[in-house]
């Protein structure tokens, strides 16, 4: 591993964070937040010179990044940026422990969702700009915008954007990869003005309309309101919530696709066409299942007819469904007190996650496609052990090579999950909610079951439970395999 260069990026890396910090010092500044206006400075000034000092010691190169180096940059990058994003929170006094600041600065940049606030509208406006900014850009991924300016520092990042980029491929829409990284900011930066403008048209304030569009668009489901999307009650509202989750679940690729008008290929994407089936089906048995069972919601002893109704039905199971399945978090009714079936259908589909590609999270319904693809050959081969067949994606063969990595990545997948639930459950935590609670964690998700709930929050976690839940969803983000092999010693000599 060339540690100069590892060091040298992640340095320019941290100035680029400091003139980000800009942005919300001027947010602050705007709403006179005194004590966040001074957290901001406090925290820029830090970043400035850390950034500034390491870059001091390291001279410029232009030199291709191998495969070990962006594995340690993409790691280091994170964690520099999670741990230094996190000064404003404790600065400004609204995390009382950093352990929190970091719980909260994690959910943002991994797009999670997860909160230990238990009021967030009592919050500075700044800080809550803040906090929806961190997951905006953590949606696309820190790396991805940096690889953009990488040309300009003298490096090249094909292997630290495939490092980046989530699924089992990294797919280059240019052929050169710092256009890919624009081209990817263009379309994330359209999609957002465009979220922005919708919620503003249908009544919300502008400083709501933007931050639930920074949490929308990045799949993370931070709000600025407590009961989140369930706050405004608005069926206009939660339409257009859902589809833009619906539009950034999908690969980014795709809308390249549309705009080169091969519409055709999009179409017939093999994963598009799962998720939206996958979506469609769970939409239908959540809606019935809520439909038939409606005599048996209470909500403090009183039944809640908001079930009773057929439309309604399908509407709160439409947008749960949406904001699992993508990963977003957002909530428009409280699913946890939802028939059994219910939540452990919407527990499964925080495992599957969204498409490869996009801003969402966990395993990818690519993966899931692959195995149960794989499955199926594997069963005809009993019946037909000389058949020869190959598993195909959009019409075209796919590698074994990227068979075979789906399938360890779904085992290294579970073996986390079960260890990272057990470290909790070993803290006293009951064991639905410590299970919801390092599934949602590591799908990126936000909200789980019981005492992190939808309508909770993780305040009353451990706080060494708050470290592992940060570790999960650290580790959801970068698909395992970076965190992971950053503690083989393979992965440090040259």
């Amino acid at each position: 591993m060339n540690i100069t260069i590892v060091l040298y990026t992640i340095s320019n890396l941290v100035l680029m964070l400091t003139a980000i910090l800009l942005i919300p010092f001027g947010v602050a500044c705007y709403y006179n937040d005194d004590a966040a206006m001074w957290a901001f400075t406090y925290t820029i000034i830090i970043t400035g010179i850390l950034g500034g000092l390491s870059k001091a010691f390291f001279r410029k190169k232009r030199e291709e990044i191998g495969v070990r180096d962006s594995i340690a940059i993409v790691t280091f990058s994170w964690i520099v940026c999670i741990f230094l994003g996190a000064l404003p929170f404790w600065f400004s006094g609204v995390c009382a422990t950093y352990c929190d600041a970091v719980f909260e600065t994690t959910s943002g940049f991994t797009t999670t969702g997860a909160s230990i606030f238990k009021n967030v509208e009592i919050l500075p406006h700044s800080i809550l700009f803040w906090r929806a900014f961190t997951a905006w850009l953590g949606g696309m991924g820190i790396i991805v915008i940096f690889v953009a300016l990488l040309p300009a520092l003298g490096i090249s990042g094909y292997q630290l954007f495939s490092a980046e980029v989530s699924g089992p491929t990294a797919d280059r829409l240019k052929p050169r990869i710092g256009e890919t990284a624009k081209l990817l900011w263009v379309i994330y930066l359209i999609i957002t003005a465009s979220m922005i403008l919708a919620l503003f048209c249908g009544g919300m304030p502008i400083f709501d309309a933007i931050c639930h569009t920074f949490a929308t668009v990045s799949t993370a489901g931070f709000s600025t309101k407590n009961t989140s999307i369930a706050f405004y009650n608005n069926l206009y509202i939660e339409i257009v919530v859902a589809v833009f989750m619906f539009i950034c679940g999908c690969n980014f690729a795709l809308y390249y696709k549309c705009f080169k008008r091969e519409f055709k290929k999009v179409l017939n994407n093999s994963e598009l066409k799962f998720f939206a089936g996958l979506i469609l089906l769970a939409v239908l048995f959540i809606a019935m299942t809520l439909y038939f069972n409606r005599p048996e919601f209470f909500h403090g002893g009183i039944k809640d007819n908001r079930y009773y109704d057929l439309g309604n039905s399908f509407r709160y199971a439409f947008f749960q469904v949406i904001t699992v399945c993508t990963g977003t978090g957002h909530a428009s009714a409280d699913f946890d007190l939802w028939p059994n079936a219910c939540r452990f259908l919407l527990i499964l589909l925080m495992f599957i996650g969204a498409c490869a590609g996009s801003t969402g999270g966990a395993i990818k319904c690519v993966r899931i496609l692959l195995l149960l693809k794989s499955s199926l050959r594997e069963l005809t081969r009993i019946l037909r052990p000389r058949m020869v067949k190959h598993i195909k994606l959009n019409g075209e063969s796919v590698s074994e090579e990227i068979v075979t990595e789906s399938s360890v990545f779904f085992v290294v997948y579970l073996g986390c999950f079960g260890i990272s639930s057990l470290a909790l459950m070993a803290m006293n935590t009951d064991i639905v909610t410590a299970f919801s609670a390092v599934a949602t964690c590591m799908a990126n998700c936000g909200p789980g079951l019981a005492k992190v709930g939808p309508m909770a929050n993780f305040s009353d976690v451990a706080y060494a439970g708050k470290w592992v839940l940060s570790f999960s969803m650290l580790l959801g983000r970068l698909e395992i395999y970076s965190l992971i092999l950053i503690f083989l010693p393979i992965t440090w000599k040259r």
